[in-house]
């Protein structure tokens, strides 16, 4: 094979109709721009976009099963999920919506106007909305708050709007500081969020609330950081993980104690949030 390039390319896999939920959550993880689900007998076709056909690489060896690489240089491909872009509801009163969406919310509702772009984080995955429920639950106001991986930045803003007034949003993709600060203006709540991408390990504040929705693999190798940054009688939100992964993760994250476990049933397994203090 030659060497990858850097055009844009869709990832195609056959899966199992009862792998189908499992698999494109794990792609979101790995940084999928969209996801397209074709019907092949007993099987499903997965066509997952990627910003180029290194990532796509790299996210088939993540999943460490067969996979095509197939690129083009058009991006008429990777913006094709925007036509189906809906409204997401989550926790009492937070609704996510794109910016193209029409959607006349009712007096209790708290919208969030969310673009992916070219990150993670549209608010339609159930790790997501896990999280946002659980920052709709602990913000009470005037917290500190620390999204870490912040994609989208749909997390941070989430917390900014529920009343946190010192936001960090740190994330190692490049893509993602100008995708989180586009979304905090479009929210009224660019004053209150700083974004970043330098490593969890250099970060040395403390925060009241620290959120984390990432794979569980990436946690457990983070958790000593994780821990480092949450204050005293603070707080750590943990999401994107099943909850046969659960036990792994709250054995690494000891000596916090796990308070909550709230869970999110999905086709043939379930999403959990475990928040930590």
């Amino acid at each position: 094979m030659g060497e990858l390039s850097r055009q844009e390319a869709r990832l195609r896999l056959v899966v199992n109709r009862d792998e189908v939920d499992r698999i494109s959550g794990e792609l979101w993880h790995l940084g999928t721009l969209g996801i397209e689900e074709q019907l092949d007998g007993d099987d499903v076709i997965l066509l997952a976009g990627f910003d180029s056909a290194v990532a796509a690489d790299e996210a088939a060896t993540q999943l460490e099963r067969f996979a095509i690489v197939e690129e083009f240089g058009s991006g008429d491909y990777l913006d094709t999920w925007r036509e189906f872009a809906t409204v997401y509801r989550t926790g009492n009163r937070l609704v996510v919506k794109a910016p193209w969406v029409s959607y006349e919310p009712d007096g209790t509702e708290l919208v969030l106007w969310i673009d992916p772009g070219r990150s993670f984080g549209s608010g339609s995955h159930p790790s997501t909305q896990l999280a946002l429920a659980e920052l709709e639950r602990l913000l009470e106001g005037n917290e500190s708050v620390l999204d870490v991986g912040c994609g989208s930045g749909i997390l941070a803003v989430a917390a900014a709007r529920l009343g946190a007034t010192q936001v960090l949003a740190i994330d190692i993709d490049t893509a993602a500081p100008d995708v989180t600060v586009g979304n905090a203006q479009a929210n009224g709540v660019a004053e209150f969020i700083e974004v970043s991408t330098d490593p969890l390990g250099d970060v040395t504040e403390t925060f009241d609330v620290v959120v984390a929705n990432m794979l569980a693999s990436t946690l457990i190798e983070l958790a000593p950081a994780l821990i480092g940054v949450v204050r005293p009688r603070g707080r750590l939100v943990i999401s994107g993980i099943l909850d046969l992964q659960m036990q792994s993760v709250v054995e690494a994250l000891q000596p916090l104690e796990l308070l909550t476990t709230r869970e999110r049933e999905a086709v043939e397994q379930t999403w959990v949030v475990l928040t930590f203090g």
